[in-house]
């Protein structure tokens, strides 16, 4: 179910499962051309907590996905503000980031935090400059096909994932960075098309459950 969030900025469309279930869960997607090759990933995610009696709700943020703001105008602080009056309306006990989300959940009111394999803004810059366009000398340069501005790539490119607690980290056994537990799976965000992976969202949605059990009783 789509509805709309009301920030500063204007309001923006949100999807929601189990909107009447007592607990609730924020999950914020990876950013840029990520959130588009993991969206069936989410999708199945999000059916499978309502499965199990957990409601989730997955805001668009400014600029992104069917948002009318433009991209070059947003600020990376727009971003925290929107999702501080998305995460005031929703009440969640957990804040779910998946891969660049996880730059955007401090400062978020929850029981806990959960983050699948969260990314730092340096990397993330890098690989957008890696599909770099280019652009005319009057138009904003394109990076995978979004124009984002100098200023905010300079602010996105030095933050790093600040740990909020208690939080826990899960990641794909191929990668290399610490966790609390890792699972087999494909790296959607990799691909060069969207994809889907039913084991792989099967085994989030396994943990994520138990983690927002955990949380719930706190």
């Amino acid at each position: 179910m789509s509805n709309t969030y009301s920030w500063r900025g204007g309001d923006e469309l949100y999807l929601r499962h189990g909107v009447k279930y007592p607990v609730q869960i924020i999950l914020i997607e990876p950013l840029f051309e990520e959130a588009n090759r993991c969206r069936r990933l989410l999708a199945s995610v999000m059916r499978g907590l309502a499965a199990n009696g957990i409601g989730s709700a997955l805001p668009n943020l400014p600029g992104t996905g069917e948002s009318l703001a433009n991209i070059h105008d947003v600020l990376f602080s727009d971003w925290h503000e929107a999702l501080s009056a998305f995460s005031e309306m929703v009440n969640p006990v957990v804040i779910a980031s998946l891969r660049g989300g996880a730059l955007l959940d401090d400062g978020l009111a929850a029981n806990g935090y959960w983050r699948f394999a969260p990314e730092t803004g340096a990397r993330i810059v890098r690989d957008l400059k890696r599909t770099q366009l280019g652009g005319s000398d009057d138009d904003p340069q394109l990076y995978a096909g979004h124009p984002i501005s100098d200023d905010f790539l300079n602010v996105l490119q030095m933050i790093p994932p600040i740990p909020p607690a208690p939080l826990r980290t899960v990641r794909l056994e191929s990668d290399a960075g610490e966790a609390d537990a890792k699972i087999a799976g494909s790296p959607l965000w990799r691909r060069a098309e969207p994809g889907d992976d039913p084991e792989l969202a099967a085994a989030l949605v396994a943990d994520l459950t138990d983690w927002v059990t955990q949380c719930a009783a706190r």
